[in-house]
Order: C-alpha cells, then structure tokens, then sequence
C-alpha cells in the first residue's frame, strides 16, 4: 500500500467513521501542541485534507459512481440515459432548485477551508523547507482543482480567507466572488502549485496517486478550454507533450481500464482504488441484473446507459465498442438488444451499457479495485487539438495529425486534412470522437458547452425520448441549493433562471 493510501486509512480509521469522516474533521478539536508535529503527521494532515474530496470510495468522494460530479455532468448530457425513472429531471434538464442530485455536487466546497486551514497549519510546522513546499504545492493545487469543478457546475462560489475561517463564531456572510475573482482564484492557486511539484509519477512508485506537475497543467488546459482561452490552452497541451511527463497512449483501448494495465502512461491522474482502502462501484450501476459475469457473485443493478441515438453514431470497426455491451444473453437464456428490448420494454430499453472497466477476478459484490481514471493523455491531445483550430479558425496538419493519434488507436482510418470542408467541420468530427473515446468520463458537458451546441443536443435527446425539457441558455450552469440562498440572507444571488 502506497503512502497515499495509507494515510488516508489511518485518518478514517482513527475517526472511527467511515470515508465520510474525512467531510466532518473538526479543525477546533485538534489540538496544535500534540498534532501535528513531525513530518509524517504533516503528511497525513495534508492527504486527509487535500486529497479527501477527491475520492470514489463506495457512496462517498466527488467522483464517486452513483451521483458524483463526473457522472452527473455526463448524465445531462446527450448521451446519459439512465434505467432509474427517478433520474428523469436530470436526464432530461428538468432541473429545479432543490434537485437532490443536483444540490448533492454543492457539498464539497466545504473542503476549501479545510485545505485552508491546513496550509496555515503547515506553514507553523517546523519542516524541511522543500518538503514544506511540497505540502502546501499539494493543498494549493486541491483547492485550485476543486473551485475549478465547483465554478464549472455553479459559477462562482463564495470562498472564505483564513481570518474568516479563523473566527468561526463571527457571523460573516460571505457573498459569492465575481467572475473575475473566481477565475483567478483558481488560475493562482494551479499556477501556485506547479512549481514545487513532481513532473509525474510512475507504476511502481510509492507516491503514485499524489498530484503533480502534469496533473496541474490538465487542469489548467481544462479550465482554459472553459474559458475560451485558446491560447493559453495550446500552451497547456503541448506542455504536456513534453517528454519529462512521459505520457503516451496505451496502445489498445480496452486495456486502458483493466487491472493489470492501471497507472498505465495514458493515466494523467486516477483514484487510487485498493480492497481495504477504497472501492467503486461502477458494475452494479450499469450493469443489467441477468448480465452473466465472471466471477458469479457481482451485484448488478441495471442503472447507467448510453441512448441508442448516441449509439448509432460510432463507426464500423471502432474499437472502443468492445467496451460498450448493446446486446447478449442473459442468465436465463433471454435475449436482449435494441430492437427486443425495445419491443418489450427489457433491460437494454433505455439503452446500450457502458461497460469500459473489466470485472477483474478479485470482484466480490458491488466494490471494484480498478483505479478510477479522472484525467488521460487521450483527454489532452484532443484538447490541443481543439484549441489549435479554434484559436486560428483554420485547420491545420498538427490538428488532424493530434485527432489522428486518438482516432487510429480505435482502429479507425486516419483523416486527412482535405476530409474537413472547414473548421466548423473538423470540430463537429473532433467532439464527436472526444464523445466516443471519453463516454461516461465527465467531459461531454463540457464539451457541448463550450461548442455552443449544448441545448440543441438536449433538444434533440428530448425528442428522441419523447420527453419534455427545460433546457434553456440557464441551463449551461446548475441552479444553487435554496439553502445556500437562505443562509446567504440575501447577499448570494441564485443562478439566473432559477
């Protein structure tokens, strides 16, 4: 077990709760004479504090299968179907304050002034200077990262400064920062922390799953993409081309996410997933519940989809369709596809299963020990891609050249540059294959988002299902919980629309 994840154990176990400790850790309780005080008490401190948001341990963390910020934002996409009817207002941008999935994703900005508080704690400690950097690097480059998820699903958020959090008793309300405030929050704070972070970390290394340089400059090409910034986000991407990363793409999809192939060179950053530490679920939310697995004793509860439409739009002899299930034989011989199943009403009626992760042999109910990828290179050089064509409204060699090292990997024919009529074009091709090779992922939002293409999408999905939606331009953001609104007393302003 790696120092990350032993750190993270022994600050659940000493809680005596579970991983939803890390959540409710009262800073008032901990007492500075005693704790912390050597380098390894730091240490913990920090990974508790920076790294335990980003979990996807069972039920808890922010990218935790069943209504986490990655899978949410993937299911008001295009492509998010669900089995679960109660599901419908997300699916289908029904969204109204006090959507319990949508609310859920406003929990974890409370983890901003934990890692607040504990780079104060650090900066007293008497440390090595450079291990002190190292520390601090950690928990600027959490909060950078976390206020960058938070300012992609709400907009800007109110963040508490150090006197504030210091003075807990003081009834300070906090408005929400502006646009531009928000936006420099999080371009310091990445910025902040690159420096004194590693390039990256490799299989068989002991600090594998802590941040790092190349974990940084993703999330500043992520942001910069939010932002439009083309510049700055080409920048970014050809960052991460550079060799002292050691980035490359696994040469066959599927075994991306297998279990003898995680920490794979593709792996910018992932959950680190390990029995006895931390688990996810992601069979028993999208498998159906007479899919015949190996070994027998998976739990299966029918869940997660990808339309049939979306579906439709994957090339013959895609690779990446080896990790998509659209038809099989259940454990009591039943048939099931599109067209069955449609007819009477079966488990594959809302849709194709996205299986991706292998169940590997370890498996014993609901929990898989896969690492749980949040950032890959194919993420990256996609990116790049894009931003080389929008910032120059043209398309370039490098551009297609960039598209071609994701799309030939699927087993798919190389494009050339004379098979776009324009940049618009190329783009409707690019987004699409980022929607084939990252599904279920947490970039589709994003991406139609940024295109400017977003509600037609839902629309479209809407009509296909025959459903009605809400979906307007208010829509590009979620709405704040109305609790956040009563606390705020009147000085935090809902979303427009809301």
């Amino acid at each position: 077990m790696n120092r990350l994840k032993y750190y993270l154990s022994i600050i659940t176990i000493a809680a005596g709760l579970g991983s939803c400790a890390l959540e409710s850790e009262v800073y008032d309780a901990i007492n500075p004479t005693i704790f912390p005080q050597t380098e390894a008490d730091a240490e913990a401190l920090v990974t508790a504090n920076a790294y335990g948001v980003f979990r996807n341990d069972g039920y808890s963390g922010m990218f935790n299968i069943a209504n986490g910020v990655l899978l949410v934002s993937d299911l008001v996409s295009d492509y998010g179907e669900c089995s679960w009817r109660q599901w419908e207002p997300v699916l289908y941008n029904r969204w109204q304050v006090g959507n319990g999935h949508i609310d859920n994703q406003y929990q974890y900005p409370n983890y901003l002034g934990k890692m607040t508080m504990t780079i104060d704690r650090i900066e007293k400690m008497d440390l090595k200077e450079d291990v002190k950097k190292r520390f601090i690097a950690e928990l600027r480059c959490a909060r950078g990262w976390l206020a960058f998820c938070m300012y992609d699903l709400y907009g800007p958020i109110p963040i508490a400064d150090l006197e504030t959090l210091q003075d807990p008793l003081a009834e300070k309300i906090l408005p929400r920062l502006s646009e531009e405030e928000m936006k420099t929050y999080i371009e310091t704070e990445i910025k902040a922390a690159l420096n004194d972070l590693p390039a990256n970390f490799k299989k068989g290394d002991p600090e594998f799953g802590r941040f790092t340089k190349g974990l940084c400059h993703m999330i500043l090409l992520k942001y910069y993409m939010l932002t439009k910034q083309w510049t700055k986000a080409e920048t970014e991407g050809r960052e991460l081309m550079k060799p002292e990363y050691g980035y490359s793409l696994v040469p066959e999809y599927k075994d991306i996410f297998t279990l003898e192939n995680e920490k794979n060179a593709e792996t910018i950053w992932a959950v680190n997933c390990l029995p006895g530490y931390q688990q996810h679920k992601w069979h028993p939310h999208v498998l159906p519940n007479d899919y015949p697995t190996e070994p027998e004793g998976v739990v299966k509860w029918n869940g997660f989809k990808l339309t049939w439409a979306f579906m439709k739009t994957f090339e013959k002899g895609d690779k990446r369709l080896e990790t998509i299930i659209t038809e099989y034989t259940g454990t009591g011989g039943e048939e099931h596809s599109e067209a069955l199943d449609h007819a009477n009403g079966g488990l594959l009626y809302y849709g194709a299963i996205p299986f991706k992760y292998e169940i590997d042999k370890a498996t014993t109910g609901e929990d898989n020990q896969i690492d749980w990828i949040i950032y890959r290179y194919a993420d990256a050089l996609t990116l790049l891609s894009e931003a080389i064509v929008r910032g120059g409204n043209v398309v370039t060699q490098e551009a297609v050249d960039l598209l071609n090292m994701v799309r030939t990997r699927a087993g798919l024919n190389a494009y050339n540059i004379g098979d776009f009529k324009d940049s618009r074009d190329f783009l409707d091709k690019l987004l699409m294959e980022r929607a084939h090779e990252l599904y279920y992922e947490g970039c589709r939002r994003q991406d139609l988002i940024r295109d400017g293409s977003y509600i037609e999408a839902i629309k479209q999905k809407c009509k296909d299902a025959g459903q009605t939606t809400l979906v307007s331009e208010n829509y590009l953001r979620f709405p704040l919980p109305q609790w956040v609104i009563n606390e705020g007393q009147g000085q935090i302003e809902q979303n427009p629309g809301f």
